[in-house]
């Protein structure tokens, strides 16, 4: 049987270059999004030296929750080593008596994996599916649908007395130690958001990330984290920010967009989780498609 391990931080290099080379979509698939919510998933992981693939399971300590895996990491072109990957995450499930199931699965590897295995059931997961924006348009607010966004950003800009400050180890610091109604994550609870928020900002300088914050009258507003995805699209981690102040998500989507991605096309803001809110809101900055994701499983759903 192989041997699954915490992932650590020793593993991004090895992570990073596989990623590389897959140029992935969905926000699922970058070190720091696996290292961010590890204990919510219960990540475990196993590296095939001889496949070059990267085995993804979790086993979450919520018992609602059962076990699965994740896109496991390597070479998709390469059949050979694929269907050997699949033929030995059946074999995990089957020897630790689980059922076999494979969650937020890109499309492309949901269909390879459903012509290795016509048998099994492929099912898109709505709620896990990630909203895919222009860049451009999250940066110009151009036309009549975006209309009230502009005016959400202009009345913030002629309100408050902000700055906007690209984020540094200094400022990632100062954020953790932060106390206040809309953020405060210096005692997280086990398998939170605020967990994984809280592993990024402390690695914020080894994960290689990019940050943002928003300052009104000298203090913390607003925070915001992303990185790179692939060549041609960055992918946002983090975004919060104090209601308090009208207009405030408008002006730190606007501004992280404008100034740390206005090169690239495309920027993706990860899945609404089936919250009605935050589906609202995601579809209100009028995504270019959605990004989907699937569930594969061995018996129908």
């Amino acid at each position: 049987m192989l041997a699954f391990r915490r992932i650590c931080l020793e593993d991004k290099p090895n992570f990073d270059r596989l990623f590389d080379l897959l140029q992935p979509e969905v926000s699922d698939l970058t070190f720091t999004n696996l290292v961010m919510w590890q204990f919510t998933y219960g990540l475990l992981v196993s590296y095939l030296k001889d496949l070059d693939y990267w085995l993804l399971m979790g086993k979450p300590s919520n018992p609602k929750w059962k076990p699965f895996f994740l896109a496991p990491v390597g070479d998709w072109n390469k059949r050979t080593a694929l269907e050997e990957v699949y033929r030995l995450m059946k074999e995990i499930a089957a020897a630790e008596r689980f059922e076999f199931r494979l969650l937020r699965i890109p499309q492309f590897l949901a269909d390879t994996f459903l012509e290795i295995d016509p048998s099994i059931t492929v099912k898109l997961d709505k709620n896990a599916s990630d909203y895919l924006y222009s860049a451009a348009d999250l940066i110009n607010l151009a036309g009549r649908k975006y209309h009230g966004k502009r005016n959400h950003l202009n009345k913030f800009i002629r309100s408050y007395n902000w700055e906007y400050l690209k984020m540094t180890p200094e400022i990632a610091e100062e954020c953790l130690n932060m106390e206040s109604d809309w953020f405060d994550i210096r005692d997280p609870e086990p398998y939170s958001e605020d967990e994984a928020m809280a592993m990024v900002l402390k690695n914020f300088d080894f994960l290689g990330v990019t940050g943002a914050v928003i300052k009104i009258d000298g203090v913390i507003q607003a925070i915001t984290v992303g990185e790179k995805l692939n060549r041609n699209t960055a992918v946002i981690h983090i975004e919060k920010a104090n209601t308090d102040f009208d207009g405030i998500y408008a002006a730190i989507n606007r501004e992280f967009a404008a100034r740390e991605w206005a090169d690239l096309e495309f920027i993706n803001r990860e899945e609404d989780m089936g919250i009605e809110g935050l589906r609202k809101a995601k579809e209100s900055y009028h995504p270019v498609r959605m990004v989907e994701k699937y569930t594969v499983t061995e018996k129908p759903m």
